[in-house]
């Protein structure tokens, strides 16, 4: 059973971006030069525009864009940009730096988006990582699709292309996230967000959710709150800790480890800023949350490698066989 998501997860990403790369012609003229907030938006940004963008990002991997700062490079990149493509300029105060020296070029904001939010504790409208939502990336890659067909006329069908292309492989991937919900009865399980972040990671997989660690800027739960969060993990209520990668060590990711220490209950770390390939994030994250025994538990115990190193061997001739019929498929079909 432990085995089952991440196998899953390895065998089913190759596909996801192979087909993300079959969706991109040759370009045409010169591209569009995209800068976004984050690496998540340039990467919906690549899927859409293909060969006919080139794109950027401004907090690095890792970084907290609620600290970040403005540096001179990104403020030159900013201003080299035909577009650019942020979070939220309302919430983030780096998007709102952005913004500020974006006068004259095309930008998508929030508002674009038609994106859904939720509440979550006393936030009645969580946009921390509300793009990690399915419905929502799709809503984000429709956005960008417009702008860029506004932008470059002559491309509209190629970025309308693109656009179902992505929109395809998000729904498949919500088909095989609904698979692992299913197969590790995900819906009675209780997690413990270590930040409002990852909550729409969580959410997509239908695992209810205890409350939040930082559970607003600067406001953490209280001690008298976090002994009560520790009484229902030791009775068997609450099942692990969420949190994202890039937060280890941050405030909220050290309260997360004490709790662990105290308890043993496990943390997973999932991706919502630094995404290379949207869909297959969706599933590694999905299978991560799947399998509570391939996630961090403090104090760190050994893990055992051989596993991971047998199945990725294994999913990687797979890939290289089902990789070569394909070549020589649309090689066959171009003749």
């Amino acid at each position: 059973m432990k085995w089952k998501a991440l196998i899953i997860a390895l065998i089913l990403i190759p596909f996801v971006i192979w087909g993300s790369n079959f969706s991109h012609a040759a370009s045409s003229g010169k591209p569009i030069k995209v800068v976004c907030t984050l690496q998540v938006f340039s990467t919906m940004a690549k899927e859409i525009g293909g060969n006919r963008v080139s794109v950027d990002y401004i907090v690095p991997q890792g970084s907290d864009i609620h600290d970040y700062s403005l540096t001179q490079r990104d403020i030159n990149k900013i201003n080299s940009a035909d577009l650019i493509i942020l979070a939220s300029s309302e919430f983030f105060s780096v998007d709102s730096n952005i913004k500020s020296f974006a006068t004259g070029k095309q930008v998508l904001d929030f508002n674009d988006y038609n994106a859904t939010l939720y509440p979550l504790g006393s936030l009645q409208r969580n946009v921390h990582g509300y793009w990690m939502y399915p419905s929502n990336a799709i809503n984000i890659s429709h956005a960008v699709y417009v702008k860029l067909s506004e932008m470059n006329p002559d491309s509209s069908d190629y970025f309308y292309q693109n656009y179902l292309s992505f929109v395809r492989e998000v729904q498949n991937a919500e088909k095989y996230i609904q698979i692992l919900i299913k197969e590790f009865n995900l819906k009675n399980k209780t997690s413990l967000l270590a930040v409002p972040g990852v909550f729409y990671v969580v959410k997509t997989l239908d695992i209810g959710i205890a409350g939040s660690i930082l559970q607003g800027p600067n406001n953490f739960i209280s001690p008298n709150e976090i002994s009560k969060i520790e009484d229902e993990i030791k009775e068997g209520k609450i099942n692990f800790i969420v949190n994202a990668v890039g937060l280890e060590d941050s405030r909220a990711g050290n309260i997360a480890k004490e709790i662990s220490k105290d308890t043993g209950v496990k943390i997973v770390y999932v991706d919502i800023f630094s995404v290379d390939n949207y869909t297959a994030t969706l599933i590694k994250n999905s299978a991560i949350l799947s399998s509570s025994d391939y996630v961090y538990q403090y104090p760190a115990t050994s893990c055992n490698v051989y596993p991971y190193v047998y199945a990725i061997a294994v999913v990687s001739i797979i890939s290289i066989v089902l990789g070569y019929m394909t070549y020589r498929y649309r090689r066959e079909l171009l003749k």
